[in-house]
């Protein structure tokens, strides 16, 4: 069995002073829900010191926003509770699909105001005219919990992110750079690629998770802004040697002698990649990337003179190549800048808002859904039933199904913390009817909230322990309901607690009802997203390339994640294919106007059988067949137009159909001119 390290015991005592001190504040202050305080430390307070600064921003941002909406709405909608019930749901419901939509820490607020409005409202119901003083004290208590934590974890002891980053930066380039080099050299085989692949995928979207938050931190925050230009140079690279292998393989089935002529300059490629791999801390040389293209153009301008499959796949080698070229040559620099000690000019780029490329709106639809309902059943016992406890059961199943929504199937995992909850709410009676009674003071208190949080702080660490000892940790405070003076009851801490487990439990049978996917529906939810894009793309939507990758590797990296406990073979997956055929349409678009009049003919009848393949309007024996021809159409022309759509073509070819023999040779029309570009 796996136990906390010596970091996670330092971590979890550094988490305790931070709670210690918020809520010695709040007593002397003599604020009315201390526990408030105590509990904002432990969920803010995260291992690095930019994650507990960008948390506690927006944890008080969302608290803000909660408060205001919970102030405006109670005192309106309060003598028409269904009317009340319907406007908390909808603002909860909506507040979680926004969050689900922004991949950075700013999602954080917007669940945040969701549910703070519901812990701000739902208790003041039968006093309304307390709810301005309810959501102000709450506001301060928040606030007194955030600096705590950002005071310990953020200034006093701070841990900072970004050595981690850069050291988990150069570790994945190096990764990259490996997997491309053996790639080359022909020492990865087929079945090991995808999974090797994949791995690396998951690195990167693990270096993502540690960006946002560190972005937060003062020191480098500059150059670390280059980072996601550098990320999205350095997951295009396996992609890239994906092409090339592919085309490599298909010219051994069709020249063997091209192929083995084509063998040094891939093992030259390769060793540069070794060499220059950041662990290497050795420079790429001018002369070397200068050396490398010129080869690279020699075996594209012999390709070009052939005009037949074999010369097409050269070419496209060759240009494959020297995009893998540049693009590493880019990725070098980036990291050089963004590994520097010292601070340089370069200026730091601008980074739009986007939606993560594997977000998938019908599941954040449902999620609303799921939740709204769980707030209005919750609510209607609540009311139906007159219990004075009651609104703890809207309350605990919002804050639940907000809180693991972002998972395919929240329903495990809420179920795991209603039995943590369950421990809370045993440890929390030992506490208050067992020890409190026979303790008195500050010092003696702390010592025994100590004897439960720093265990628990710790064992959050661990993976199998985490969700139980989540749940403590940010429950125990509220469920005892945590005072400056000993007032327990066992009525209200009785009833306190079952609404509280009745709301998760409401939580668990509404998301497993409503909202819970498998890991193979996922998947193919995924694989149906990039199959519409590059539909669009093949009825003729405009299509930038650049975002259109974006999107896509955000999928790949979310298949990743996913596809250990799926078998990708058996679901009939290849590897980014969908991606290589969406990258070839457009560099088809994008030359279609400066083809030949019959050129363009051609390749707008592969776009259309395309289209209607992919809509099951039509067979792939027939798109195949209109890629033939626009290739037979195209493979001899000399004009820089007309080479483009036939590597284009082949590239597409290779995506759609890997597995089949090369096109059958026809006699090209040489007599067609080229039309200028």
């Amino acid at each position: 069995m796996t136990f906390p390290s010596m970091r996670d015991w330092l971590f979890s005592a550094k988490s305790l002073a931070a709670g210690a001190l918020a809520l010695f504040v709040a007593f002397k202050l003599g604020l009315e829900h201390p526990y408030w305080a105590l509990t904002t430390v432990y969920v803010t307070t995260q291992p690095f010191a930019g994650a507990t600064r960008a948390k506690g921003l927006w944890r008080l941002t969302g608290t803000i926003a909660g408060g205001a909406f919970a102030v405006a709405v109670l005192p309106t909608f309060v003598n028409t509770p269904s009317l009340l019930c319907l406007a908390f749901a909808l603002w909860v419901a909506c507040c979680l699909m926004l969050s689900l939509f922004d991949p950075t820490p700013k999602s954080y607020a917007f669940m945040l105001a969701g549910y703070t409005a519901a812990i701000i409202g739902f208790p003041a119901v039968d006093a309304p005219e307390t709810i301005f003083t309810t959501a102000i004290s709450r506001c301060e208590e928040i606030c007194i919990g955030i600096l705590c934590s950002v005071l310990v974890h953020g200034i006093l002891l701070p841990r900072s992110g970004a050595p981690v980053l850069r050291a988990r930066l150069t570790a994945w380039l190096n990764s990259v750079a490996a997997f491309a080099a053996q790639t080359l050299h022909g020492r990865v085989k087929d079945e090991t690629f995808a999974r090797e692949h994949r791995h690396i995928a998951l690195d990167g979207a693990a270096l993502d998770a540690l960006f946002h938050p560190t972005r937060y931190e003062v020191s480098s925050k500059a150059a670390l802004l280059w980072l996601p230009v550098l990320r999205e140079n350095a997951r295009i690279i396996p992609g890239l040697v994906s092409f090339i292998t592919d085309r490599a393989a298909a010219l051994c089935k069709e020249d063997l002698q091209a192929h083995i002529s084509v063998q040094p300059l891939l093992h030259r490629v390769a060793q540069w990649l070794s060499d220059t791999a950041p662990s290497t801390q050795s420079k790429p040389s001018d002369s070397v990337i200068d050396d490398l293209l010129m080869r690279i153009g020699d075996l594209g301008n012999c390709a070009n003179t052939k005009g037949n499959w074999s010369g097409v796949l050269q070419e496209g080698i060759a240009t494959r190549l020297r995009e893998l070229v540049e693009r590493w040559t880019q990725c070098l620099e980036l990291c050089a800048h963004i590994l520097a000690t010292e601070p340089n000019e370069m200026q730091p780029p601008t980074e739009p808002f986007r939606i993560a490329g594997d977000t998938d709106f019908f599941l954040v639809a449902m999620s609303g859904v799921a939740i709204s309902l769980t707030i209005l059943i919750g609510c209607a016992f609540w009311i139906s039933t007159g219990w004075a406890s009651g609104a703890g059961v809207p309350l605990m199943a919002a804050i639940t199904a907000s809180i693991f929504a972002q998972q395919d199937d929240p329903a495990p995992s809420i179920a795991k913390f209603f039995w943590g909850y369950l421990l809370t709410v045993l440890i929390a009676a030992v506490l208050l009817f067992g020890v409190f009674p026979a303790i008195d003071g500050f010092p003696l208190l702390l010592l025994a909230l100590a004897l439960v949080y720093l265990p628990a702080g710790a064992f959050q660490a661990v993976p199998a322990f985490a969700p139980v000892a989540l749940a403590v940790v940010v429950s125990l405070a509220t469920a005892m309901g945590l005072g400056s003076s000993y007032s327990a009851n066992f009525a209200v801490f009785a009833n306190s607690s079952s609404a509280a487990l009745m709301g998760i439990a409401f939580s668990v049978i509404l998301n497993r009802l409503v909202r819970s996917v498998s890991v193979a529906w996922r998947v193919k939810r995924l694989v149906q997203a990039d199959r519409a894009d590059l539909l669009r793309l093949a009825e003729g939507e405009s299509g930038e390339l650049r975002s259109l990758m974006i999107a896509m590797f955000d999928r790949f990296e979310a298949l990743a994640a996913r596809l250990d406990s799926t078998d990708a073979t058996s679901m009939g997956l290849v590897e980014l294919s969908d991606l290589r055929a969406s990258w070839n349409i457009v560099q088809l678009r994008e030359v279609f106007d400066t083809l030949t009049p019959d050129l363009q003919q051609a390749v707008a009848d592969v776009l259309k059988s395309l289209a209607d393949e992919l809509r099951s309007r039509g067979e792939a024996s027939h798109t195949l067949s209109r890629i033939d021809a626009a290739l037979n159409a195209s493979m001899a022309r000399e004009c820089p137009a007309d080479r483009v759509a036939a590597l284009s073509l082949a590239g597409l070819r290779l995506a759609r159909f890997p597995k089949l023999p090369p096109p059958s040779p026809k006699t090209p029309n040489d007599s067609l001119g080229c039309v200028a570009a």
